[in-house]
């Protein structure tokens, strides 16, 4: 498969070490990518200045802190009112159980992964804050059984 490249090798490499192990201390990562300190320091600055590298996070184990169900909820808008769909994303971004929201093209208006301890919660959820007074007409809601690959690395 062909694929453009964007970086060079040396910046590819950075940024591969760096969506396995964020934490990875300077010195660490030059050492693994073959490069001094400094020369290492200046291209991972030049990587976060350019917005390459948007931020740094831990990631947390979703049952060490009660978040035992993944739901995907995919819906459609009443109406089509950029008036409704902006009270739509200002709402959804102040509800935390919501960790992605993103619209679509097709069958359903948006998406939405939702983390929730049990499905009481999810439907509380529904019920109180995905509903008609958000512009919302239809929620399906499908629920994860298994998950055989979460990943936060992109394929570079």
């Amino acid at each position: 498969m062909y694929q453009k490249k964007l970086f060079d090798n040396i910046d590819t490499r950075i940024l591969k070490a760096l969506q396995r192990n964020g934490r990875l201390q300077n010195n660490e990562l030059a050492n693994e990518i073959g490069l001094s300190n400094s020369a290492c320091l200046r291209r991972v600055n030049l990587l976060e200045e350019s917005g390459v590298i948007d931020g740094y996070v831990a990631l947390l184990n979703p049952k060490k802190v009660n978040c035992n169900i993944i739901v995907y909820a995919l819906g459609t808008f009443a109406e089509e009112s950029p008036e409704l769909k902006e009270k739509f994303i200002f709402e959804i971004k102040l509800i935390p159980q919501i960790l992605e929201c993103h619209f679509m093209s097709g069958t359903y208006d948006f998406l939405l992964k939702c983390c929730v301890a049990d499905l009481e919660e999810f439907n509380h959820l529904k019920a109180v804050y995905l509903n008609s007074h958000i512009g919302i007409k239809n929620l399906k809601s499908e629920i994860t059984l298994k998950t055989v690959k979460s990943t936060t690395e992109l394929p570079l």
